[in-house]
């Protein structure tokens, strides 16, 4: 949850000021990407990682049918959110951090009973 709450709130701020201004995120690092700002960055932050782990959060706690296999998506979902950042704006630390978070969800979702259908 903390981490789709991180990724909401990022994305809100990135779509809010597409300059990078409250995030202090250079808008120089996106040449080369196929974002001219950071709006659409901002939209899929928000939508992917803070929508997806929020998602997959409240199902887990719900103890809601496939919860398992929604998390492990997330995870997997956020690192492969964080190498496709990691090849069009090249490494940020921060990037290696949520993609720790994404395989140690993968991990943890992995460890947990399946559910019966």
């Amino acid at each position: 949850m903390v981490t789709g709450a991180a990724g909401l709130a990022g994305g809100v701020l990135l779509a809010a000021a597409p300059d990078g201004s409250l995030l202090r995120a250079d808008r120089a690092v996106l040449a080369g990407t196929p974002f001219s700002d950071w709006r659409g960055a901002g939209v899929l932050l928000r939508g992917l990682v803070g929508g997806g782990f929020l998602l997959a959060g409240w199902w887990q706690w719900r103890d809601g049918r496939y919860a398992r296999e929604l998390s492990m998506a997330a995870g997997a979902g956020l690192v492969c959110f964080e190498a496709a950042e990691l090849g069009w704006i090249g490494f940020q630390p921060l990037e290696a951090v949520f993609a720790a978070v994404g395989v140690s969800i993968v991990a943890l979702a992995w460890s947990l009973p399946r559910t019966q259908p």
